[in-house]
């Protein structure tokens, strides 16, 4: 029997978002600990091991894993070669260079060559100040990159920013982004040909919990006199869908899929033709 294997991240800013896109495809992993886990589901077909962010992509391209999640950030900082699938909807941030509000650099541009830049990204790092003609000293750190200018380790900072309120509250100004990072859907490359059908049901599931992520399903009684400029208004994913009520010759019951971010004007519109009984209700899944 084929078994798909998919490492997701056993902490950190990834770690619950990656767990629930799990849970929702009908794989209930439980929250995780810091400690490394296997687990199994549907009867064998398929396994998750939760490991560090950072390893995923050498497990991925190890065979370790066939599948996993993490960064677009420590994908590119690794360079390891895996098959990139899907970006999917979490995870956000940027991957910035960041200097001492009293500092004169207020661009990439002002830094000078010979300057020091403490940061867990390494080669990202060394890549993008080579690619503006800079040579700069790398200070490799673990974590808490944050705070080597205050302790005179760098002269400034390459880090991870979802907000910037970690950079504000340390002191700290962006001056320019390396990267725009966002959670990956990675492949193991020979996976992706011996294990082509079950790796697809996988990415299928991934794709239609996201898809209907971003929408809602909307049901109201409408006038029947409103139906043909409902039809452009509500045009969900192949038309609303239109029922007959039973004892009401002057309305219909419409059945339509909207965008999460139209679904207050929607409503506002239905109000205003004489529609009643709305409903929104969140998608599970849409498969397109």
């Amino acid at each position: 029997m084929t078994m798909v294997r998919i490492a997701l991240p056993n902490k950190g800013r990834l770690n619950q978002s990656a767990i629930r896109l799990m849970n929702r495809i009908g794989f209930p992993v439980p929250e995780s600990s810091n400690r490394t886990l296997l687990a199994e589901f549907g009867k064998g077909r398929y396994q998750i091991l939760l490991a560090r962010a950072q390893d995923i992509p050498e497990f991925v391209e190890m065979g370790a894993a066939d599948l996993g999640i993490t960064g677009l950030d420590l994908v590119s900082e690794t360079g390891r070669d895996v098959q990139q699938l899907m970006g999917l909807d979490f995870g956000r941030c940027r991957l910035v260079v960041a200097v001492p509000d009293e500092s004169a650099i207020d661009d990439v541009s002002d830094v000078r060559d010979g300057s020091t830049v403490a940061t867990c990204f390494p080669n990202l790092t060394r890549a993008f100040f080579a690619g503006k003609g800079l040579q700069v000293k790398v200070a490799e750190v673990s974590g808490a990159a944050e705070v080597a200018p205050q302790i005179g380790l760098a002269d400034m900072i390459v880090d991870l920013a979802e907000t910037g309120s970690t950079l504000k509250l340390n002191h700290l100004k962006e001056v320019g982004v390396i990267l725009e990072s966002v959670a990956v859907l990675i492949g193991n490359k020979r996976s992706m040909e011996e294990k082509r059908a079950r790796i697809e049901e996988v990415t299928s599931a991934i794709e239609s919990v996201m898809n209907a992520s971003r929408k809602r399903y909307l049901m109201a009684n409408v006038p029947k006199a409103s139906l043909p400029s409902l039809k452009t208004l509500l045009p969900g994913v192949s038309g609303p869908t239109v029922m007959n009520i039973m004892g009401r010759d002057d309305m219909v019951a419409i059945h339509a899929v909207t965008n999460e971010d139209e679904v207050n004007g929607v409503i506002s519109m239905l109000k205003s033709v004489g529609a009643t009984g709305i409903l929104v209700v969140p998608i599970d899944r849409m498969v397109l």
